[in-house]
């Protein structure tokens, strides 16, 4: 028996207003009837499915070519049914309508009228696993999508796919093209589900290339939105940030900011109105800031990884730059788009640097990033955002240090660092910032503390150091004490309910005060003994909280055993200044 074309074309006319319902009416359905075109929709689509099963019943089994009609469409209206039961939060009965197309056409999953179908109930149902915290089933569903692809492909019969219109159509003419755009991109969201999935198992590798695939995906076949699209391959970047990998760090950041520079011409229709021109040109602003932001970690990144790198005494120049070499080749046909990007991947260095003019081209690439990020995010505005930004200015400045052999140059770079994060926390209240600040204070404590290193080291080598230079070494104590002691005061109170990641730092500050009191210079014989006291205080609360947090000292060695010697030593000291007060 053919196919009743007659009778597909009422139930075409039945399904494009169930469409209609759920696509168009569905946005004017009251707040108190949020769901009432949907359900409207509903009834459609269930007196569509009644039929088509009458009809499939009717077909002899002989006639495999009508009966697979009818199951494909039956099909597509289960897919839909079930997507549309789990919009309306009926989960169990929009489960059982996917899982009933998947047993109508698995066994078909390599014909043209049913991959469509097959595939998009497949993804339906592994991201409803997924939110239904079932995710290695999530993973086994969309797996078996992605199968059902390459068998597909692979197999003789590929052309041409069908969609539910074309099998509705009261022609015989496919749609052209249609069918296989749509199994595209039913393919492109299965991988994109599975690199959110893979991810949440932890499956770090797999996830960036079902993430890269998706993203070359969406270009190929012109599937996306240029700001969207830009986001996320700037966020991928970031997945990229290994030793091994920062070619393609830096590949989707270009791919990125390309996206990006190519939308800004054409974002602004003349058929907009002002306030979509407004709020178009805000969302372009607010995401190129993010993809500057990915810039500076990557920037940061690499001169993070240089400094590691010759820190290292284990590492073995010649031999590992050619391995780190091999290895970031590896598959990189595999992790690129085709796009000429070489006008801004030429711009920075995908290798680690060695030295100080490196380095510097890094800084300033960086820098050109914050600036633009910073015309985004404004301390007026966007204040925890623009506090972060502020914070990777102060580390690209600690990193060029670094670098930079002259001790005095040293200084000017750390002396900056410190003039951006005093700024900064001029600038916030630490009543609403209370977190933020405490990471400047700590880190405005180190960098003080590494700047009074330089001087102290400059002094060995000086006999008669100039009171000029003995005061600018007590200055950077008095201000490394003075931020650390703000860093220590903002805890209401220190005790076993201190987490361990907080206790950590409260105990490195203790050892820096220590170290800070012991270090200043006075020829005064009772400030000295007062200096001596505090650091003698402090070093006993250093070693009194390592006893009391044994798990998180373990990296802490070298300054327990340092504050074990100091609170030998101070006590004989202090005995000594004290006889000599009283003499």
């Amino acid at each position: 028996m053919p196919v009743d074309r007659e009778k597909l074309s009422e139930l075409k006319e039945r399904y494009d207003k169930s469409i209609r319902l759920m696509e168009e009416d569905s946005k004017s359905d009251p707040d108190t009837e949020p769901f009432r075109s949907h359900y409207a929709a509903r009834d459609i689509l269930l007196e569509i499915k009644a039929k088509l099963e009458k009809l499939l019943a009717s077909v002899e089994e002989s006639d495999v070519e009508t009966k697979l009609i009818y199951k494909s469409l039956l099909g597509f209206i289960y897919k839909n049914l079930g997507q549309l039961y789990i919009y309306v939060e009926e989960i169990t009965t929009g489960r059982k309508y996917l899982q009933d197309c998947i047993l109508l056409l698995e066994d078909f999953h390599t014909n043209p009228e049913a991959v469509i179908p097959l595939m998009g109930s497949l993804n339906q149902l592994g991201i409803l696993q997924a939110n239904q915290s079932e995710t290695k089933d999530a993973k086994d569903t969309l797996l078996r999508a992605e199968k059902v692809y390459l068998d597909f492909n692979a197999s003789e019969s590929a052309e041409p796919l069908t969609t539910i219109n074309d099998l509705l159509a009261t022609n015989l003419e496919n749609e052209s093209g249609a069918g296989r755009l749509l199994l595209e991109k039913t393919y492109t969201l299965t991988l994109y589900y599975l690199a959110q999935v893979v991810c949440t198992l932890g499956e770090g590798d797999a996830s960036r290339r079902y993430c890269h695939n998706t993203l070359k995906r969406q270009l190929e076949f012109k599937d996306y939105e240029p700001i969207d699209w830009a986001l996320n391959a700037a966020t991928l970047s970031q997945c990229f940030l290994n030793p091994d990998t920062l070619t393609h760090a830096r590949h989707h950041l270009a791919a990125a900011t390309y996206m990006m520079d190519g939308f800004e011409g054409r974002m602004l229709k003349p058929e907009m109105s002002e306030e979509e021109k407004a709020a178009q040109l805000e969302t372009f602003k607010h995401r190129y800031a993010d993809v500057n932001r990915c810039w500076v970690k990557y920037g940061l990144y690499i001169l993070s990884h240089s400094k590691e790198r010759l820190m290292d005494d284990k590492d073995d120049g010649a031999e590992n730059e050619k391995k780190m070499k091999s290895l970031t080749l590896k598959d990189e046909d595999a992790m690129t788009f085709s796009l000429d990007l070489s006008i801004y991947e030429t711009k920075i260095t995908d290798q680690p640097v060695l030295m100080f003019e490196d380095a510097k081209e890094v800084y300033h690439f960086v820098i050109g990033h914050i600036n633009q990020a910073k015309t985004y995010y404004t301390a007026e505005t966007l204040a925890s955002e623009y506090a972060k930004i502020v914070m990777d200015l102060s580390s690209m400045l600690k990193y060029l240090a670094f670098f930079e052999e002259n001790e005095d140059d040293q200084c000017k770079l750390h002396k900056k660092q410190a003039d951006h994060l005093e700024d900064l926390v001029t600038l916030l209240n630490p009543t609403y910032y209370l977190v933020i600040c405490r990471e400047v204070w700590y880190e405005l404590g180190i960098t003080y503390m590494t700047m009074l290193d330089i001087k102290l080291d400059k002094l060995k080598h000086n006999e008669r150091p100039s009171p000029h230079a003995l005061n600018k070494v007590n200055t950077l104590c008095d201000k490394g004490i003075k931020n650390f002691g703000k860093f220590i005061d903002s805890f209401p109170k220190i005790d076993e309910t201190t987490s361990d990641e907080e206790m950590q730092l409260i105990l490195y500050a203790y050892f820096h005060l220590g170290r800070l009191y012991y270090k200043k210079i006075t020829p005064d014989r009772r400030m000295q003994f007062v200096h001596l006291e505090n650091s003698l205080k402090f070093y006993n609360l250093f070693l009194t909280g390592c006893d009391k947090r044994e798990t998180i000292t373990k990296g802490m060695k070298g300054e327990i055993g340092c504050c074990r010697e100091m609170v030998s030593l101070l006590p004989l000291k202090l005995a000594q200044i004290n006889v000599s007060l009283n003499s």
